[in-house]
């Protein structure tokens, strides 16, 4: 560990804190606290301790190199910011490229809370995510490479425009269900035929969400 600064690292994030008061806040004892004040070496248990008591990366905390906070903590966004996850599916709008199931998120984009009541009617983002879509046939209402959001929680079968899986694929496209029980999938682009599944093939057919926001990408 760099010791240069650590003590007065250590004693900006303590701000006015007395002693006794951080030490409870950050749970490590008072009597850790002033040896360390003293040119004790911290172990690396109480250091993460530390750092998860006052919401700081342990890089900047020990070496005064990188960000104070932590990359990803929400306290830095403004009070009506939140942010929504985009994950690493990319839905097929077009003849498609395989896509899997595996959720993992690539990195959050945030958003007003304003925008999430007026415009989407949810109070938070609860079951929303954002994926990419791959291909042209929803063109030019989503285009290739555009940011989809995804609302799970509206996941009955509707008409409307829909996420879903399909014989092991990510897709998107408008659904339309008919009186008979079957399912159209229409593309918005012309040059693509409708498809109709029938009763039978819904047993493969899996909705993600509905698409509650796209957002255009510019070339």
């Amino acid at each position: 560990m760099n010791s240069d600064g650590f003590i007065e690292r250590l004693d900006l994030i303590r701000g006015d804190l007395s002693a006794r008061l951080f030490a409870q806040k950050v749970g490590i004892s008072e009597g850790t606290l002033r040896s360390i004040r003293k040119g004790s070496s911290p172990t690396l248990e109480t250091l993460l301790a530390i750092c998860k008591g006052a919401n700081v990366n342990i890089g900047w905390l020990t070496t005064g190199i990188g960000p104070m906070r932590p990359s990803d903590d929400q306290s830095t966004l403004p009070l009506n910011v939140i942010t929504i996850p985009r994950v690493d599916v990319r839905l097929a709008a077009g003849t498609g490229a395989l896509n899997g199931d595996h959720l993992e998120t690539v990195e959050e984009i945030p958003f007003t809370r304003e925008f999430l009541g007026g415009k989407l009617g949810r109070a938070s983002q609860d079951g929303l995510i954002i994926l990419t879509a791959q291909g042209d046939s929803m063109d030019p209402l989503i285009a290739d490479g555009d940011l989809v959001m995804i609302d799970r929680k509206r996941n009955e079968l509707a008409d409307g425009v829909y996420a879903f899986v399909y014989g092991g694929m990510a897709r998107v496209k408008r659904l339309r269900p008919t009186i008979q029980g079957d399912l159209e999938l229409i593309s918005q682009n012309p040059e693509y035929k409708d498809e109709l599944l029938k009763r039978s093939d819904l047993e493969d057919f899996h909705i993600i969400g509905k698409v509650v926001w796209c957002g255009h990408r510019f070339s």
